[in-house]
């Protein structure tokens, strides 16, 4: 192979290498272009996804935005018409104490007449109120509750001189009932509870009830409504007005809720035979029983101790014409009563002539009595057991079987005074220290006949079973079977008191 024929040979050879230098160029290129391609459709067919992804969404979104849209409307149509039928049966109540809280005298003594003008006054001094304080019409619904114990309130207004017969009180409050539709003048009956229960349940019902706007709480004279109005301090719709009748007691002021007063419809003092506490000055409310000496001979005389210690109303009474007592001296008993120490027997007590003074040893005054209740206002009694002894138990049951009768009087060696003529129980036996504390055990073992609702400081009987909560007796324990209250057993909870009612003291203080 000649030069010439060489040299064409390495210049093809060199062109070829260009030509495969170049395809492998292009090809690594096209495949780069694939590889770009196919992301490219990958990243479309993502999208197309997203795409149907976020379209589903926003149907559901537009699906459920078009039915909040619907129910919102419907909410807000269901609300304006809730409100329009609150405002259509809104109302007012009244809550009346009516033990304290006493229409005018005026309106009293014309139980026809007088009753119908209180009813139509009372309603008027709420409406006038309204107008000024509240956007509610003239036309809104006043329901009034006056509670109380008709016949303790006759009594008392007949004993004052407003009325002239228990009858007249009866008439006036069926009249007012009678005088309104939406007037209630109920008879609570006897027991100073009746009325705050109701007047307490029937406040925390109108308070929870919206369509009620306003309630007048009528008992500002009562300081035991204090701890059932606190709750309410700071309600914003301040629904809640007090009215005051006779001075409002300062526990009730100090709450900060809205006092006004209808002078024109009720009484605004005490009746002449009751006394607010806080009326007096301080030395007045709980004056020391006054002490003295023996009485200089030879008139009789009672003295004011023990006549204080007898008896449980802080009303002064004279005191009782005392015969055959022998000199004696006072023994405050360990259940809240007070026995005598004779020198002599009571046989003997006073001579030949049925005159002698009544000597009393000089003791500090005795601390004030106290009832403990629990959340059923039932009374719980301190603890009692059988003193240890049994020589005291044995003379003292010797002197019961030679007792007229066979049995003590309670009042007499319990309490220090029979008030009875015709107590046909023993009187005259003279009983020790030891054998009275036998005698009272004996008493507390027999249930009151007034029941677990006894409040009198002087009972020296038992209002549930003594030996609560731990009696197992069943059938056989007499307090199982009492004729009017049935089982006056107490549980261990029941056992629990929540209030204390004070000697001398208006209303129970809770615990």
């Amino acid at each position: 192979m000649d030069e010439t024929t060489k040299a064409q040979h390495a210049v093809n050879s060199a062109q070829v290498g260009e030509l495969a230098a170049c395809y492998q160029k292009w090809a690594e290129q096209d495949m780069e272009r694939n590889r770009f391609v196919q992301m490219l459709l990958q990243r479309v067919a993502s999208n197309d996804e997203e795409i149907r992804r976020l379209r589903l969404d926003l149907d559901a979104q537009s699906s459920s935005r078009i039915m909040y849209q619907q129910q919102a409307a419907d909410c807000m149509a269901r609300n304006e018409e809730y409100k329009r039928l609150m405002n259509n049966d809104a109302y007012v109540a009244v809550l009346v104490d009516g033990d304290g809280a006493k229409f005018r005298d005026s309106l009293l003594r014309d139980p026809a007449h007088g009753s119908v003008e209180a009813a139509q006054l009372l309603k008027q001094q709420i409406v006038d109120y309204l107008r000024n304080d509240t956007p509610l019409g003239d036309d809104v619904h006043i329901f009034v509750r006056i509670f109380a114990n008709v016949k303790g309130l006759a009594r008392a207004l007949r004993i004052s001189g407003v009325i002239n017969q228990d009858e007249d009180m009866y008439n006036f409050a069926e009249n007012l009932t009678n005088s309104r539709a939406e007037f209630d003048f109920v008879n609570v009956g006897h027991g100073k509870e009746n009325a705050d229960s109701k007047l307490r349940r029937m406040l925390n019902y109108y308070h929870k009830d919206i369509r009620c706007k306003k309630i007048f709480f009528v008992a500002c004279h009562d300081g035991g409504y204090t701890h059932a109005l606190r709750p309410y301090i700071g309600d914003r719709d301040n629904r809640i007005v007090l009215v005051e009748t006779t001075p409002a007691e300062q526990n009730i002021r100090n709450l900060g809720l809205p006092i006004i007063r209808f002078d024109n419809v009720f009484r605004d003092t005490p009746l002449n035979n009751e006394t607010k506490p806080s009326m007096l000055q301080p030395q007045q409310q709980q004056p020391p029983p006054p002490q003295r000496k023996a009485a200089s001979p030879p008139a009789p005389v009672f003295d004011a101790v023990l006549t204080n210690a007898l008896t449980p109303s802080t009303t002064p009474t004279p005191p009782p014409s005392v015969k055959h007592l022998p000199e004696a001296t006072i023994v405050s008993s360990g259940n809240g009563g007070v026995s005598i120490k004779h020198k002599g027997s009571y046989a003997s007590a006073g001579g030949a002539n049925g005159h002698q003074n009544l000597a009393v040893r000089s003791t500090k005054a005795r601390p004030l009595r106290t009832i403990d209740l629990n959340r059923e206002n039932i009374r719980i009694d301190p603890p009692v057991k059988l003193p240890s002894g049994s020589l005291a138990q044995d003379t003292y049951r010797k002197k019961l079987q030679e007792a007229k009768m066979g049995a003590f009087c309670n009042a007499h060696y319990l309490m220090g005074h029979c008030g009875s003529t015709s107590c046909a129980r023993e009187h005259e036996t003279r009983l020790t220290a030891e054998e009275l504390s036998v005698h009272r055990y004996k008493a507390r073992t027999s249930p009151c006949h007034h029941g677990p609702k006894c409040m009198n400081f002087d009972c020296v009987l038992s209002h549930h079973c003594p030996q609560d909560p731990y009696c197992n007796r069943g059938r056989d324990c007499r307090f199982s079977k009492h004729a009017k209250y049935g089982d006056l057993h107490l549980s261990r909870e029941e056992m629990k008191p929540v209030k204390r009612w004070t000697e001398g003291s208006n209303f129970p203080e809770v615990l």
